[in-house]
């Protein structure tokens, strides 16, 4: 700020130059109106606030042609178009329609009709994937969609929660022809994850469950020692011997893997993967005994962003819930689980996850369904499809920001998105939250609010198909319905 004394000195330089050249004077007058005309139409147009906006904090996108547009059967990872930015909706931190560069989710649709599981986040330059279900084409969604993030061909940590197909078939995929290659452009012999990207860890669980026959020819289910598990003891054609020769292969091309058992036993289990952002394997109690409900060897993770929280549970039931919280009982800050900002509903939101002992710890903030709505795929009782009844009246206590990939469409038996591909972002201030195909909340959706004919038994279809107004000895109900006292 000039003093008194400067400005007089400069108005009496002026006059002495306005005596000597009036031309001069004239035009340093007309310099500074235009400058100041040019300043006032930058700062009606926002310019200022734009640039303040762009230099306070971290990056962020819009929904990018990276993105699938979410309206083929699954998801077409790959060639959506761009939202802008200034129709962005902000509301208690979280702002709709923006992806942040620090730190993003991904919850991805998998391209074919069985529910299945695979999530790609990008901790700074870390590429991390968990799971990559299901059987089909899946291998190469997954593929395509992860190869537009993970540039480098690389992703320095890859989990895998457990052994069920709709978690694991991807990681080795189908069978390969002559143009089957990796990201280095070499040829492979499978189309799976292992091995078109180079991992430099690999964490899965300590403990298999596999369906066999005994003596009598009834299915039991036997508990196998994952860890000295071979692809040669099972044959590559079947699931779990597919998945261990993908898993073999990526470890004779230098992966480093671990169980969560092993990273335990060698208090190993927080790693840094960026700046302020860490991951955590949590402790589960069948990491270290076995069960006869596979869904509990799940590995359990928690990403951390300063404050923020982000909580992967896997299938984990209500057994493995409650071990998990046994565990995390508040005592010391190490035994507590935290408030979490985001929550992957467990078991694609089956009536059996997703129970209150779990979610009355970690209070969701937002919650993600991976997972076909209303498929019949594992029941044909309607209040248990994913996403179940039972989950909603639970969650419901919580948030209603929940939000589910895909939806099974009855009338044509075909899957479409429902919010399509989700991501989740942070920049160490603000939630980002985008979908490819929309952000409808689940209880404002269609498929939530319609009216839909079940037997006396709750099915909403038998053998010939599904039930409609005609068919005989029916109830027409609303096919899921938003507890009264639930977060609205």
């Amino acid at each position: 700020m000039a003093t008194k004394r400067q400005k007089k000195k400069a108005i009496n330089t002026a006059k002495k130059v306005a005596k000597k050249n009036p031309t001069i004077l004239i035009v340093f007058l007309v310099v500074i109106l235009l400058a100041g005309g040019v300043v006032a139409a930058l700062y009606f147009t926002g310019f200022f606030d734009r640039f303040k906006a762009t230099n306070n904090g971290s990056a962020q996108t819009s929904i990018v042609d990276s993105l699938g547009t979410g309206n083929n059967g699954g998801g077409n990872a790959g060639a959506g178009t761009a939202t802008s930015t200034e129709h962005t909706h902000s509301e208690d931190g979280i702002v709709e329609d923006i992806v942040y560069d620090n730190f993003q989710i991904h919850f991805l649709e998998l391209g074919n009709k069985y529910t299945g599981d695979s999530t790609y986040i990008k901790a700074g330059n870390t590429d991390i994937l968990i799971d990559a279900g299901s059987r089909g084409n899946s291998a190469t969604t997954i593929v395509n969609y992860v190869k537009q993030y993970c540039t480098d061909g690389k992703l320095e940590y890859v989990i895998s929660t457990h052994n069920h197909q709709d978690h694991i078939a991807g990681f080795g995929g189908n069978a390969g022809n002559s143009s089957t290659k990796n990201y280095k452009g070499e040829k492979v012999s499978k189309t799976g994850v292992l091995y078109y990207f180079d991992v430099e860890t690999f964490i899965d669980f300590t403990y298999a469950g596999i369906n066999e026959k005994d003596e009598n020819g009834k299915t039991i289910l036997v508990t196998y020692n994952n860890k000295t598990a071979k692809s040669s003891d099972y044959g590559s054609n079947t699931e779990y011997g597919g998945y261990l020769a993908a898993r073999e292969y990526a470890v004779s091309k230098g992966t480093n893997w671990y169980t969560a058992k092993e990273l335990w036993d060698s208090n190993n289990t927080k790693f840094t993967l960026a700046d302020g952002i860490t991951m955590d394997i949590l402790y589960n109690y069948y990491y270290f005994n076995e069960t006869k409900e596979v869904n509990d060897y799940s590995v359990c993770t928690l990403f951390n962003y300063n404050e923020k929280h982000f909580l992967f549970t896997g299938d984990l039931e209500e057994k493995g819930e409650t071990k998990l919280t046994e565990y995390y009982d508040g005592i010391t800050p190490e035994k507590t689980l935290p408030h979490c900002d985001l929550f992957k509903g467990g078991h694609h939101g089956s009536y059996t996850a997703s129970n209150e002992v779990l979610l009355s710890k970690i209070t969701p903030r937002i919650c993600c369904v991976c997972c076909c709505a209303g498929a019949t795929e594992y029941t044909k009782t309607s209040n248990n499809q994913f996403p179940s009844q039972a989950f909603i009246d639970r969650i419901a206590k919580y948030t209603s920001r929940v939000y589910v990939t895909t939806l099974f469409n009855e009338k044509t038996e075909t899957n479409e998105s429902m919010n399509g591909i989700i991501i989740v972002s942070f920049n160490g201030s603000n939630l980002g939250l985008q979908a490819t195909n929309n952000l409808t909340r689940l209880k404002d959706t269609e498929w939530f609010n319609e009216e839909i004919y079940v037997d006396s038994s709750g099915n909403n279809l038998n053998s010939k198909g599904y039930y409609t107004a005609e068919s005989a000895g029916v109830t027409k109900v609303k096919r899921r319905i938003w507890p009264a006292d639930g977060v609205q």
